[in-house]
Formats: structure tokens, sequence, C-alpha cells
């Protein structure tokens, strides 16, 4: 065999394995990815299959799996799932993951139902997520789907502000409570909270 025959016969070794290599290795990626399909149809979230979900480096897998992982309250999962999501070259979705990033602040708030004190405080960071999402996707699809949420924030941040005036009557601290109810009349003035707290300064008139 002739040095030129046993070149060619080389290369064309080496294509092939190269070739196989990348049918094997496409193969795996492709098993991987209905691993991770199947198990968040069952509805799966947790730390190993988001980890396998980064792996994949799939951007609409990602933002599936995030999806899920925010709709089962997996708030620092579904963020990390969103983080790697903004990492992807070719990323088609900003505005839905934009979305999903402004719901999870506004799962923390909803979340934090009974303690007023840090209610106030995360309903401050999800009415800035959501209300800064509208301003940055002003054309987009789910922009309709913040105004009932925002309104949602308002009205639990005004009962947080009426709970927490009503317990500083509980403890004697009265000009305080007519503070914050008057607070509530001037910061919140549609909410019920508001009706609530007019109320209750005609019957605390000092």
């Amino acid at each position: 065999m002739t040095t030129g025959r046993i070149g060619c016969c080389v290369l064309l070794a080496l294509t092939l394995t190269g070739c196989a290599g990348n049918q094997v290795r496409q193969q795996q990626q492709d098993a991987a990815l209905a691993d991770v399909r199947a198990r968040l149809g069952m509805g799966q979230c947790d730390p190993a299959l988001a980890a396998q979900v980064r792996a994949l480096g799939d951007s609409a897998v990602l933002l599936e799996a995030a999806y899920q992982c925010l709709t089962l309250a997996q708030l620092d999962t579904a963020q990390s799932l969103l983080d790697s999501y903004q990492l992807q070259q070719d990323i088609g979705e900003r505005d839905y993951a934009a979305y999903l990033g402004a719901l999870i602040p506004y799962a923390r708030f909803e979340l934090a139902e009974g303690d007023s004190e840090l209610q106030l405080q995360l309903g401050r960071e999800a009415h800035a997520a959501l209300t800064g999402f509208v301003r940055s996707y002003p054309q987009s699809g789910y922009r309709s789907e913040m105004v009932p949420r925002v309104q949602a924030v308002l009205e639990g941040m005004a009962k947080a502000e009426y709970s927490l005036a009503v317990l500083d009557q509980e403890r004697g601290q009265l000009e305080r409570a007519r503070a914050r109810m008057r607070y509530l009349q001037r910061g919140y003035p549609r909410s019920a909270a508001a009706a609530d707290a007019t109320a209750w300064l005609l019957d605390h008139q000092g």
C-alpha cells in the first residue's frame, strides 16, 4: 500500500471516528433532555434537577424548569435557573424570562402573608419588580397580567399597615397607631384598608 493510500485510510478512519463520537454525544444529549422533560412532566423541581437542566444548556428547557419551580414555590431554584438563562447566547424569550423573574418577588410577598413587617418589605420589592417589567416591556403580551398583581400587592401592603397600626394600639402606642392610619389613608387611598383606617380614626379621635 502506498504512503498516499495509507494517509487517505488514516484520514477516513479519523473522520469516521469523529462522526461516531459526535453521534454518541448527540444520543447522550437527547437522552438527558428526554429524562429532564419526563421529570418536569411529573411535576418535579429540586436542586439536582436544576443542575441537570443547567448542564444541558437548552434555553427553552431552562425557562420550562424555572416556571415549574416557580409554581411549586421553589423560588431560589427558579431564580438560579433564570440566572443561567440570562447567560445563554441564544435568548429568544427575554420578556417571558423577565416576566417569570418579576413573579418571584411577588410570590415571596404572597408567602409572607401573616407577617406584616416582612410583607411590607417584600411588598416594596414585588411592586418595584412588577412595575419595572411594565416599563421595560411595554409591548409584551404578559404586561396585562401585571396590573392585577400590582393592585394585589398594594392591597396586601395596605392590609399589613393596618394590622401594624392595630398592633400599636394594642400596645398602648395610640399616637403611633394614628400616624400609621393617616399614612395608610395617604399612601393607599383606594385600598379597602384605607376605608378601615378612616373608620378607626373617627373612633379614636384625640
